[in-house]
């Protein structure tokens, strides 16, 4: 076994309902691993979670230029 792959060996064990087993096996895209289908839906919820997080920054926050940056940090 190459060290990439026994770094990619599973080490712990995480309990599921039937009803998330049977959710999470429908969400497994063929060849891939139900870690691997985890570790995009982690991927996924960060993205969603920056671009939610970015729009209320948008939506609510106050803005000076770089130009007016740059002179207050003394760049």
């Amino acid at each position: 076994m190459t060290a990439q792959k026994k770094a990619d060996v599973a080490t712990k064990r995480v309990a599921l309902t039937p009803g998330t087993w049977a959710a999470l096996s429908n969400i497994k895209e063929p060849g891939k691993t139900l870690g691997e289908t985890v570790a995009d839906l982690i991927a996924e919820h960060q993205r969603r979670k920056l671009e939610l997080d970015l729009d209320e920054i948008d939506a609510t926050g106050t803005f000076t230029s770089w130009e007016e940056a740059k002179k207050e940090l003394n760049l």
